[in-house]
């Protein structure tokens, strides 16, 4: 379920800013990684699987699993995060990858 609250959004931040900056970016544009804030996802978008490409990673592509180094309430807090930076825009991002994602009714699913 996707955290709106502002303390869960600031906490998933704090993760992302640990954890996730050397290939994402400070704005989630993409470095290695890919571009987190557009509406193009190689792996899904949406909260569940944000979720599930946090906790299982992405091998082939170098993304490890972060199931033993956070729980599950830490992992649904990044990526309530990365779900708040889409349409943001940063400068340099990384062009588009994967797939267009059409959110559906189970996917916008939120908690406040």
């Amino acid at each position: 379920t996707q955290l709106t609250d502002a303390a869960g959004i600031n906490e998933g931040k704090e993760i992302f800013m640990k954890n996730c900056v050397s290939c994402h970016g400070q704005e989630g544009g993409g470095l290695v990684g890919p571009n987190l804030t557009d509406d193009y996802w190689i792996n899904g978008g949406g909260i569940k699987n944000i979720f599930k490409t946090i906790k299982y990673g992405v091998p082939a592509k170098g993304m490890i699993s972060w199931q033993t180094q956070l729980d599950p309430k830490k992992m649904q807090a990044v990526a309530s995060y990365v779900m708040s930076l889409h349409g943001t825009n940063p400068a340099n991002a990384k062009a588009p990858e994967g797939t267009k994602w059409e959110v559906t009714k189970s996917d916008s699913t939120k908690a406040i």
